[in-house]
């Protein structure tokens, strides 16, 4: 049984991305010098111009909890849809990842199949009569 995941990019999220990355610092023009301090508009407006960026480029994270089932990432995705400025959202199984002959990608260390994040299709799975 695969599971199953909502990715893509929220303005909530790449908000949330942009205050951890964004420093509160900037370099002195006078060499030698500690760093100066940003006051608290220059640090929000950094942060919203990050925040920006990084709904413009094409990064993607996970947005929900693993699902059991595709119709729950279905329904997360028109929720979220109607809740938030969101952008590429896609919904993903984790199963083996398989090469470009449809064999499985064998781990050299563990000599397992390598299982990662993969788009679904719901062609993917076909029903059994």
């Amino acid at each position: 049984m695969s599971t199953f995941a909502v990715f893509g990019m929220t303005a909530d999220v790449a908000l949330a991305e942009a205050r951890k990355t964004t420093p509160t610092k900037k370099p002195n023009p006078v060499p030698g010098r500690p760093p100066l301090e940003l006051s608290l508009g220059e640090w929000n407006l950094a942060v919203e111009e990050a925040a920006a960026k990084i709904m413009r480029s094409e990064k993607v994270r996970q947005l929900s909890q693993p699902f059991d089932a595709p119709q729950y990432a279905e329904q997360f995705v028109a929720l979220a849809k109607r809740q938030c400025k969101c952008r590429s959202l896609r919904i993903r199984a984790k199963c083996p990842i398989v090469d470009a002959e449809g064999n499985p990608v064998i781990n050299k260390k563990t000599k397992a199949p390598k299982v990662g994040w993969v788009d679904y299709l719901p062609e993917m799975t076909s029903h059994v009569a």
